[in-house]
């Protein structure tokens, strides 16, 4: 991405000092870039949000006026990638080293949304201040001499033309102050987006791959304990194929719901992708968490899954294990994956354990 495209780029990615103009920009990138991505349907990853954002600071900063059309082309100009391609590597310290754009942007919207706060107030403090005056000289202009009551008359017209302009300009920082609050909320609408899978309402892989490498590091400085549960579901492509893609995403939303429901408060289920789950057991044995697996499998083969049109059955495969002192986030997955496959391999709807 050449920087002549986005000059806010630089200042955003080097923690430069920004001035008013630029937040005032920034704003207004941010409200045309998320209208569009919603109105496309383009989803809010970290990475797709980052690249929208230059290309709309692109349009802004040259002041172009453009249909839909000619957006996606100066993406595409940009990028030279498909404008919905959300598939990022997952790779293990892309979280530490990413600058974390949409944080920055949340952080400066917040401290906008402090200082009109602020500003409100003391405007208000000050018509407040003003409208005792004006009461106090008019007392004391109905005491006055005739002579002296032409000078306070002009000074109270004064006053109340202060006064005016006073609270013209707390109605138009009211106004910017409104704007400022939602945009945070859609700023954190995006993050959020970011990392919960839009189907299911479970965290996604990103979101989940911080979580276990957190973990990770919590078990190699303090031997906090934890377990790696990963289910998926059996047959799933017949599902698809015999009752439809649409009967297909009932049963996955309803065994979220089930994660849901059946696990505790601190555990973390997500979706990984397709029809596979994660769950991280935070201070559990490999033997602790295969009793969770179990209730988990037993759950969902008793459970009668309900179309329009059908009532489903469906199983679930299970692979645990437990985190080890050398683990890495792809070692640990490899382990877990493999306790998965035999699950597979010797049958379906059971639990392996690999410790």
């Amino acid at each position: 991405m050449s920087e002549e495209y986005c000059k806010l780029k630089h200042k955003l990615e080097q923690d430069e000092r920004l001035t008013k103009e630029d937040i005032k920009t920034i704003m207004n990138i941010v409200r045309k870039e998320i209208n569009f991505m919603i109105k496309n349907n383009i989803v809010m990853t970290p990475k797709n949000y980052e690249r929208w954002f230059h290309v709309f600071c692109h349009i802004v900063e040259k002041d172009k006026e453009l249909n839909d059309l000619e957006i996606l082309g100066l993406f595409k100009e940009i990028y030279d990638e498909p404008y919905d391609e959300i598939k990022e590597k997952a790779q293990e310290n892309i979280e530490i080293k990413q600058k974390g754009m949409v944080k920055k942007l949340v952080k400066i919207a917040d401290v906008i949304e402090q200082k009109l706060a602020e500003v409100i107030n003391t405007l208000e403090g000050h018509t407040n201040s003003l409208k005792n005056q004006q009461e106090e000289l008019e007392e004391e202009s109905a005491k006055a001499p005739e002579e002296i009551q032409k000078y306070l008359k002009k000074i109270l017209e004064e006053l109340e033309i202060l006064k005016r302009e006073n609270e013209l300009l707390t109605s138009e920082i009211r106004k910017y102050h409104s704007d400022v609050i939602r945009l945070q909320g859609e700023l954190m609408t995006a993050r959020t987006e970011a990392e919960i899978d839009f189907l299911t309402g479970l965290v996604n892989r990103r979101r989940f791959e911080r979580a276990l490498l957190e973990m990770i590091n919590d078990y190699q400085t303090m031997r906090y304990p934890f377990a790696l549960i990963l289910l998926d579901v059996d047959n799933f492509k017949q599902i698809n194929d015999k009752y439809g893609h649409t009967a297909g995403d009932q049963v996955l939303k309803e065994i979220a719901l089930i994660l849901k429901t059946f696990l505790r408060a601190n555990n973390i289920p997500a979706r990984i992708g397709g029809e596979e789950f994660a769950i991280l057991v935070p201070g559990a044995t490999a033997k602790e968490a295969k009793i969770i697996a179990e209730r988990l499998r037993s759950a969902i083969e008793n459970r009668t899954f309900s179309t329009l049109e059908d009532e489903i059955k469906a199983t679930a495969s299970f692979g645990v294990t437990s985190v080890r002192e050398d683990d890495t986030i792809d070692t640990i997955f490899a382990r877990v994956d493999k306790a998965l496959y035999k699950a597979k391999k010797e049958g379906k709807n059971k639990v392996v354990v690999i410790e």
